[in-house]
This record gives C-alpha cells, structure tokens and sequence, in this order.
C-alpha cells in the first residue's frame, strides 16, 4: 500500500458529514463538562477562522457567522476549485488561504475580502514535496516585520507503521472487541522540518538555509538528558507549530516519539534555526498547536499532555490541555485540562519525566474503558477576545486515532480569552 498524506487524512476529516460518528454506532459520551462561558458546534468543518471588515466570520469552507460564532450558515466554497485550511488576516489587509496538498504547500491572496482569490503558489520546492510531506496547511504565520514563515515536514520512513501488518500495532479490549490504539509512530520514523520563508505575501519563497547553503533540516540529536550530543540518535521533529514571542524570536513546537513536545528558536526571522531541543511540556507523539495571543503577546500551547505510564496504557491523546507563557515558552502557567478520556486522572499539570527516548504503547493495553477517547489535531485562532480552538475527537469505534481522521467528529469550541488565564 502506498503511503497516504496526512494531510490528506486530516482534510477528510474537516469534510466528512457529522453523522459519519453516529453511522459505525457505539457513540461515546465521553467528554469532560464544557464550561458554561462558551459555546461548542461539531460537524461544521470549520478549522480556521477570520474576522471580515464588517466583522462577520469567514472559515475556509465558506461558512459566515454574523453574531460571533453562535451560528453559522451552510458552507460554500470560496471559488472554482478554491480550498484550503489555513486563513489569516494580514497586516496589509488582505486574507491568505494556506493549503497543503499533492505534496507540497500553497497560498492564495485575496484582496477584497474573499470575494476573488490569487492563483494559488507554492511555498515549498519540488525537492520538498511527495506523499510524506506533512503539513495541515494552517501553519503559516507573519511576523511583525510582515514576513510569513511556514513550517513543514517531511517523514523518510517509507511506510508508515500504520499501514503495515495490524500484529505490529498496539492493541486492546474496548466493548468487548479487540481495538487498536496506536499505529502512527509505533514504531520509530525519520520525521524532519524545514521551514520556508517570504517578504512578498507569498509571492516567492526561501528556504531556511543551514551549512553550505543547503535547506536546513530540523531534528532531535540530543541524549537521555536532553543533551544535544547525539549519543541517542536522531529524535524526530514533525508537524511543526510556528509563534513569535514578545522578544521577537520565532518558536517552533513539534511532536516527537520522546515523552515531550520539542522545540528550537529562530533569532533572524526564520531564515536559520537553534539546534532541536526537549521542552519542559510532556507530550506524546502528537502535534501541538502553539499561538501568540495578539492581545496580550503572550503564548498558548494546546497539545496532548501526557505522561509515560498513560503512553505505555494506550491513551498517547487521550488529555487535550491547553497552558500559558508569559515569558516566550520559557516557562508555562495556567495549565488546564480541556478534554479527557475516561481511564485517566483529572489533572492540569503533567510534568516531564527521564529518561528522554521513545515512549509507546504496550502491544497490548488490556481492557479498555467503555468511554475511552482520543482528541487531537487542534488549531487556535483569535478573534478580539474569543479564542476559537477546533480539533478533532473519536473513540474506537472510529479506529485508531492517527489514521482514520475521516471518520472522526470535528469540533469547534468558541472560549473567552480570559478562560486561559484563570
């Protein structure tokens, strides 16, 4: 079987109709209370959103909302053949529409506030394309400055180990039925980011260069410690979320297979990169989604924080948390958990154990509880002070969590910012 896009995966996902979750049956009531300050719609495929001048809503997929989210109206594309994931407001005043597909990244512009749309261009070289490159398309960000900057990545393992023979992944017992529940990163992938850059609004692009002028590929090299010696090898750095800090470094999260989120720093404007390190933020091999929040400059992280012991149990996303940084990612406050599987413990904080090397799953979990869940793939955007968090959540009888993203329940949950802070 040949290797499936990610991205791919992930936008079926955001297009799948909602009663998709009801048709395998087995609904999972499984959430942890939604607060009573904000609001929560599923199935509306909504992954990014902007505010237009008139203050309505736009998503990708078309959808306006006129009263901040409440509602929404039915999607419409935004033009022949015009799609993507990614949409943001850029300091010039015109909309970018970032998209990952056939293997690599594009960018359109619109100067009239959606109504028409450039021809789209791509972000990354040939060199940097195929069925291995990842990129959920909402990536990109600009910077003060006005530059943009994207993140990619590219996994060189040839076959996922998802999609090779089921007695390789982990497994367990949920409703009576034998289920996985990792298959993903199983078992140890080559997972390497570049990062692209532009001064134009995307009209061309540079690559982050390293030694020699070549593109500079961004990856774990450090030891049990967190010391970059490379006596453990290569950690992988993929599915890469972009923030820049009150400084005016550019951070840059990714998952890896090695119990933490890791990270790396730009001090140039992304045209050069920090070697990769382990953060202090515990984490499965599950991408986070890093912002700044306009308003206050400071950072939010969601991820999947998780600790070793919950990895090894089956439940790599099975807590969906969201933290604070005042200082630029240095350090973090005001963790929260926002969603939970049953069969794990209600707590916000999760600290970051040794040694620093692969995590996984046990190839047998034993039983499973009957609401076990996993959530993931979560995207943040801000609109004046309401904070719009999308992601996906599943539960068996959707499959395992990192490959059948198709079949899982989109869901979009509208806080007020100070919801982070308290």
């Amino acid at each position: 079987m040949e290797p499936i896009s990610r991205r791919n995966l992930l936008k079926s996902a955001w297009t799948a109709h909602a009663a998709t979750f009801a048709a395998r049956g087995q609904s999972v009531e499984f959430r942890k209370p939604l607060p009573p300050e904000a609001i929560e719609h599923t199935g509306l495929r909504i992954h990014s959103v902007v505010a237009l001048k008139d203050s309505t809503l736009l998503a990708p997929n078309g959808r306006r909302s006129a009263d901040g989210g409440r509602s929404w109206s039915e999607a419409s594309p935004l033009g022949p053949g015009i799609e993507g994931t990614g949409l943001i407001r850029l300091q010039s005043g015109n909309l970018a529409l970032t998209d990952s597909r056939n293997g690599r990244g594009f960018i359109r512009i619109s100067r009239d506030e959606g109504k028409s749309w450039s021809q789209p261009v791509a972000a990354f070289p040939p060199m940097l394309r195929g069925p291995n490159f990842f990129g959920t398309g909402d990536e990109m960000i600009q910077l003060k400055s006005g530059r943009l900057v994207w993140s990619c990545s590219i996994d060189f393992n040839p076959r996922f180990s998802e999609f090779m023979p089921a007695d390789i992944q982990a497994r367990g017992i949920w409703r009576g039925m034998r289920r996985a529940v990792e298959s993903h990163q199983h078992l140890p992938e080559i997972y390497m980011a570049f990062v692209a850059y532009s001064n134009d609004e995307g009209q061309t692009w540079k690559l982050a260069e390293g030694l020699g002028g070549s593109p500079q590929a961004l990856f774990g090299w450090f030891d049990e410690d967190g010391i970059p010696n490379g006596n453990a090898g290569h950690q992988s750095f993929g599915e890469t979320s972009l923030a820049e800090t009150s400084d005016g470094r550019i951070l840059m999260f990714g998952r890896s297979e090695v119990g933490r989120i890791l990270y790396t720093c730009s001090r140039d404007g992304g045209e050069s990169w920090d070697v990769v390190l382990p953060s202090e933020l515990a984490n499965s091999g599950s991408p986070p989604r890093l912002r700044r929040i306009p308003k206050t400059g400071d950072l939010l992280c969601v991820w999947n924080q998780v600790s070793h012991e919950e990895i090894r149990r089956g439940y790599r996303r099975g807590r969906l948390s969201a933290a604070i940084s005042r200082d630029g990612g240095w350090s973090w406050t005001n963790f929260k958990t926002l969603e939970l599987s049953e069969g794990l413990d209600d707590v916000a904080r999760v600290a970051p154990e040794k040694p620093i090397r692969m995590v996984r799953a046990r190839r047998f979990v034993g039983q499973l509880p009957d609401r076990f869940a996993y959530f993931h793939y979560p995207n943040v955007n801000f609109v004046e002070d309401r904070v719009f968090l999308s992601y996906l959540r599943g539960s068996p009888a959707q499959g395992v969590a990192e490959k059948n993203l198709g079949e899982q329940r989109d869901v979009l949950r509208i806080y007020p910012l100070d919801y982070f802070y308290r």
